[in-house]
């Protein structure tokens, strides 16, 4: 029975040692000393751009939280960091209240100073996608992929604490009239509140563009009011006009183009929001702050037809 319990002793130290119960070996394992830069397992020459036991450097004029790293193991716990296909890694933040505020930030900081595996960054709301780079042989794309996932879950919890980059500010102008808001007294009843509440409400708030996607110039604005929470239209609709304007769940947004929509429309805008022949072609970019100004139906119309 000794000799056993050595055995079994032994085998879960090398388990433990080689991080087989995590699924990885921990960075922190084999971290160099602080002010080096650990050696690429890309290529074996380029250095990473961060060690792994701190944090990658953020973008500039980003906050990043001082506190002693064993402050942040909560946070660790929420972010899921995964292969998505064969030249993907997929960063998920879930139900976090920064995680779009992290993915932002995270993917300013792989656009300025990409690691030798990224070639590409891609935000979305709750998500970050990385681009591998697939123009290399077999082996070093499965380097770039040990690689990639290993920096990657090392550093997106730190990007909780980091601040994202403010873009520009937009003022969208708004017509709230019945004409141009076919669901905004259903909103109204739905929500307790009444018509001109509602109006009050969405105008009053300061939106950020969260993740710019779906078609070309549809932006996810984040920061809705809470009591305007509503769950998408059970029936979506087979049309949305151009302009119009609607919420769901705790964002609200505007169709560039008319599509098929499940949101609920309580307005409309005049402008054009993307244009193909304009730079930048979109008039609404990730990280940008927008408002919404209230005008009437014949201010809509001189705005439209001066489009």
């Amino acid at each position: 029975m000794g000799v056993l319990a050595q055995c079994l002793a032994g085998l879960r130290n090398c388990i433990l040692g080689t991080g087989w119960l995590t699924g990885r070996t921990s960075l922190r394992d084999t971290a160099p000393s602080r002010g080096t830069l650990p050696d690429d397992p890309c290529s074996g020459l380029l250095p990473m751009n961060a060690p792994p036991d701190r944090a990658a450097p953020p973008p500039a004029g980003t906050r990043v939280n001082t506190r002693p790293r064993t402050a942040s193991r909560k946070a660790i716990v929420q972010v899921q960091v995964e292969p998505c296909g064969d030249n993907w890694v997929m960063v998920d933040w879930s139900s976090h209240p920064q995680a779009n505020v992290a993915a932002r930030a995270l993917a300013a900081h792989l656009r300025a100073t990409p690691p030798a595996f990224c070639a590409e960054a891609v935000a979305g709301v709750r998500t970050l996608a990385v681009r591998l780079h697939s123009d290399t042989d077999s082996a070093t794309r499965a380097l770039q992929r040990v690689a990639s996932l290993d920096w990657l879950r090392e550093v997106a919890p730190q990007a909780l604490n980091w601040q994202a980059p403010s873009g520009k500010e937009v003022v969208l102008p708004a017509c709230y009239e019945p004409a141009m808001a076919p669901d905004l007294e259903e909103v109204a009843r739905s929500t307790g509140l009444s018509v001109e509440q509602v109006v009050s409400l969405h105008s009053g708030c300061e939106f950020t563009a969260e993740v710019v996607g779906f078609m070309p110039g549809f932006a996810y604005l984040g920061g809705l009011d809470a009591r305007l929470k509503l769950d998408r239209r059970s029936v979506p609709r087979p049309r949305v006009p151009e302009g119009g304007i609607a919420i769901a769940g705790l964002q609200t947004a505007v169709y560039p183009n008319p599509t098929a929509g499940g949101w609920h429309l309580i307005g409309r805008c005049p402008l054009r929001l993307f244009d193909p022949a304009r730079v930048p072609a979109s008039l609404m970019a990730e990280g940008d702050t927008i408002r919404f100004e209230p005008i009437d139906q014949a201010m809509f119309d001189h705005l439209w037809a001066r489009r």
